[in-house]
Order: structure tokens, then C-alpha cells, then sequence
């Protein structure tokens, strides 16, 4: 982990990170640490994540633990996550971390979201992100990792057309209190109904765990699937349409993944049945497809 002091002069001098429209990030500004600027002290421009939250110790002492537990672990190992690899002080504070800047990037939640882009790519680009969640929650290390906050916006797509992880100060290392609630999460009421699936804070927020992980994931394939946000549908309209998934002819097995998520069963990754979703024609996932040909038997 490499440690770069700078003066308040020096990130004046950054450029911010031009994002694509669409995508925000509401916990930093999202700088380029320019090796031009800082001399000596970086050998390659990275993205630095200057952070709100650094006066706010609880926030930051929870960041820094994870970023240096990452930096020491295997799971530096598996290039598919772009870890934190610099802590960033400005008059001996903390304030934000540097990582690898990838160049030439497309965000997946654009991608996702985009309804002029095929299903097809969409289910590629989320089979890639299901085995990289298989391949961190098999992996045998001191420290087990969840991404916590897990949305199609904290992947990207590289110029080699491959996903990758980012957002990683904010994920989830071993036990403790979670300092953030994840996005998915915060918005659907009904899993806890299932607390001893999803385990809750005294403050009411999902401790991140694999569990969590694979709701999260799962619920990103139903809206990629559906066109709509289905993780903030009632338990009766989402079942109600998980049924005409089935009668569509999805998978037995993959419907089971999107039934157990509100059931005290372990939730299952998906990626392995998303290639039997390409003979199915796109239109016909459709959230709206499915309410017009419920619609007679609904009034």
C-alpha cells in the first residue's frame, strides 16, 4: 500500500473524472491523480476518490481497514477487482484513496439501463459479473469479502470489453458494523421479512453477507430482464411475474434463484442458466408484456 502526502494546492491542481452522463457518485469527487501534477510521487495516473466522509472518523477508520485488509489479501490476486492501492493524506488527514485508472471504460449501469442495447450483451457482461462474485465468495482467504453495495453502476466494462469491479473502499470485510446502506437494499421493505436471511443493524440497515451479494445480483438481472425495477414490487406482483417467467419456459432452476430470494433458503447465483435465456425473445420478458397478457384476468 503506498502512502502519497499532498498539500491542498497540489489537488486543486486535478482534473475531475469525466463520467458518462448518468452515472453519479455521491460519496466523493472522482479526481485524476495525475503523475504531471505530483511529481515523484505517483509513477502512473490513477483515479482518486476524495472523499465526503473524511471527518468523519467512524466512516473513514471502517474505509481505510478495508482497503488495507484488499491491499494485503489474495484477492489482489484476482485482476477483475480494481482494489485501492494508495491512501491519500492532506495535512495528516486521510482524505480519500487512489486505484488503477482505467482507461477507455464504459459503466455497465449505462450498458444495463440502456434499452436500445441488446439482452443479449447485457447477459454477457452480468454472466461475467456472476462469476467474478462466485469466484470472491469461493475464495480461500483471511478475510471474506462481500461487495456489500452491489449495482450494475460499481462495474465496468475495460477497452478489452471485459467487467470489472470498482467502488471497492465501500464493500465489506469480515465483521463489524456496516457504516452505509446498500442501494438495493435500502429500497425494498420486504426482506425483512426475512431477517434471518438478511441480518439487520440495531440501526435497521443489511449486514452485507453472500446472501445479500446474490440478492443484489439477482435482482440486476430482473430489471435487466423486466425493463423496470422489479426489486421495488410488492411480494404479489413479483412472484406474479417470476410465474409467467416460468410459463415463458425460463429455467426450472432459474426461477427457483429469483423465488428463494424472499425465503429463508440460501440464495443461488444464476450465471451458469443466463445462456438459456438468448431463445427467448426480449419482448417478451418484458414487465409490460407481462401485465398486458395478465391484464383480462387481472380486472
Amino acid at each position: 500500500m503506498e502512502i502519497v502526502n499532498l498539500r491542498m494546492h497540489n489537488v486543486r491542481k486535478l482534473k475531475p473524472l469525466l463520467l458518462e452522463r448518468g452515472v453519479f457518485n455521491n460519496e466523493s469527487y472522482i479526481l485524476v491523480l495525475n503523475k504531471k501534477y505530483i511529481k515523484g510521487k505517483v509513477k502512473e495516473d490513477k483515479v482518486f476518490k476524495y472523499l465526503d466522509a473524511q471527518d468523519d472518523d467512524k466512516v473513514m477508520a471502517k474505509k481505510t481497514a478495508t482497503v488495507m485488509a484488499l491491499a494485503s489479501s489474495s484477492y489482489k490476486e484476482i485482476d477483475e477487482l480494481v482494489i485501492p492501492d494508495t491512501i491519500v493524506v492532506v495535512d495528516e488527514k486521510i482524505v480519500g484513496f487512489g486505484m488503477t485508472l482505467i482507461k477507455d471504460h464504459r459503466n455497465l449501469g449505462i450498458i444495463i439501463n440502456d434499452d436500445d442495447e441488446k439482452l443479449k450483451t447485457k447477459l454477457r457482461y452480468l454472466k461475467e459479473v456472476g462469476t467474478l462474485i462466485d469466484r470472491v465468495q469461493r475464495q480461500d482467504d483471511e478475510y471474506s469479502l462481500n461487495f456489500g453495495d452491489l449495482n450494475e453502476f460499481n462495474f465496468i466494462v475495460d477497452k478489452d470489453d471485459h467487467v470489472r469491479a470498482v467502488d471497492l473502499d465501500s464493500s465489506y470485510i469480515g465483521s463489524g458494523t456496516p457504516t452505509y446502506t446498500a442501494y438495493y437494499l435500502l429500497k425494498n421493505p420486504y426482506i425483512k421479512q426475512v431477517p434471518e436471511k438478511y441480518q439487520l443493524t440495531r440501526f435497521n440497515q443489511v449486514i452485507p453477507s453472500d446472501n445479500s451479494d446474490l440478492y443484489c445480483y439477482n435482482m440486476i438481472l430482473l430489471n435487466a430482464m423486466s425493463g423496470i425495477d422489479m426489486f421495488k414490487k410488492d411480494i404479489p406482483t413479483y412472484y406474479g411475474y417470476t410465474n409467467y417467467l416460468k410459463e415463458l419456459g425460463l429455467p426450472k432452476d432459474l426461477i427457483r434463484c429469483f423465488n428463494d430470494i424472499y425465503t429463508p433458503a440460501s440464495n443461488i447465483n444464476p450465471k451458469d442458466m443466463l445462456d438459456e435465456l438468448n431463445g427467448i425473445p426480449e419482448k417478451e420478458l418484458k414487465f409490460k408484456t407481462y401485465v398486458k397478457r395478465k391484464k383480462p384476468y387481472m380486472e
